[in-house]
């Protein structure tokens, strides 16, 4: 097997174990097993699981911006962010068990870790900076620049699942509380485009 080749095979067989089992259950002698290697051959590849779990995070980020994002093709502005929000809710959930991880650091994240959060962010924010600009020319938004106003929407929608997240006294909710923190961001983006709007 291609060194690129094991090191994918790798990363698949983790996020198959993360997702069933989630990453604090999983260890890499498990890992190593389903693929057959010695823990030398796959900790050559990943040295420990926050590299490993890195990997995993990163792909499944990647793979999510690999679809073209329905709120793109939709119109109507308050139809978008729905859309966008409600794309980005379903990730988590169908993500969750890999994503629950982060809650074993509480909030402070290694190197490997920021750099993927940061790229997300940035995608979410030219997603939303290019939902505003269709806006923009459709229903002639009043807008000078999108990309600061969909910073400033992020920053507010981050600052309600802070809130929310502060309250349930965990970095990542349980499952059921994502669709309560659904709703409360339709409601602020709602009320946040009809700003725009006026």
């Amino acid at each position: 097997m291609a060194n690129d080749n094991k090191r994918d095979a790798i990363i698949d067989a983790a996020q198959k174990r993360f997702s069933h089992f989630g990453v604090a259950k999983t260890t890499m002698n498990e890992i190593a097993d389903d693929l057959s290697l010695s823990k030398a051959s796959l900790y050559y590849y990943f040295p420990d699981k926050l590299n490993l779990f890195a990997a995993v995070l990163k792909k499944i980020v990647e793979a999510q911006r690999a679809v073209e994002p329905l709120s793109l093709k939709e119109k109507n502005l308050q139809k978008a962010i729905a859309k966008f929000l409600e794309a980005r809710t379903e990730f988590i959930i169908s993500n969750y068990f890999i994503i629950e991880y982060l809650r074993t650091m509480n909030g402070s994240y290694p190197p490997e870790l920021e750099q993927i959060f940061s790229s997300a962010r940035s995608w979410e924010i030219n997603l939303i900076a290019s939902i505003l600009t269709n806006a923009k020319q459709s229903q002639g938004l009043k807008l000078k620049d999108p990309t600061s106003t969909a910073e400033l929407l992020m920053d507010a929608l981050e600052g309600l699942r802070f809130v929310n997240l502060h309250k349930n006294k965990s970095f990542i909710p349980q499952r059921e509380q994502f669709l309560n923190l659904l709703k409360r961001e339709k409601e602020l983006a709602t009320i946040f485009m009809n700003g725009l709007s006026a």
